[in-house]
């Protein structure tokens, strides 16, 4: 639960253009929307991404992680 407090901005804004459901990833993977978290505050792009996620989509560190949500939450 304290992790999805303090989940970043960008990270937020990426789950929330995929359609994603953060509630729901942390119910199914707390450990990856750990990793995704940490992997967001370590990224380069940190403060360039959140105003435009569909650009950086292709460049997140995320994006397999991103892909594990998909077929979790049976979106692929």
């Amino acid at each position: 639960m304290t992790t999805r407090r303090a989940m970043p901005h960008p990270l937020k804004k990426m789950l929330e253009y995929l359609d994603l459901n953060i509630a729901r990833g942390f119910r199914t993977a707390p450990t990856l929307m750990e990793e995704a978290v940490v992997a967001c505050r370590m990224c380069e792009m940190f403060d360039n991404c959140d105003y435009d996620v569909e650009s950086r989509y292709f460049l997140c560190p995320n994006r397999d992680r991103f892909d594990q949500l998909e077929r979790l939450q049976g979106k692929i």
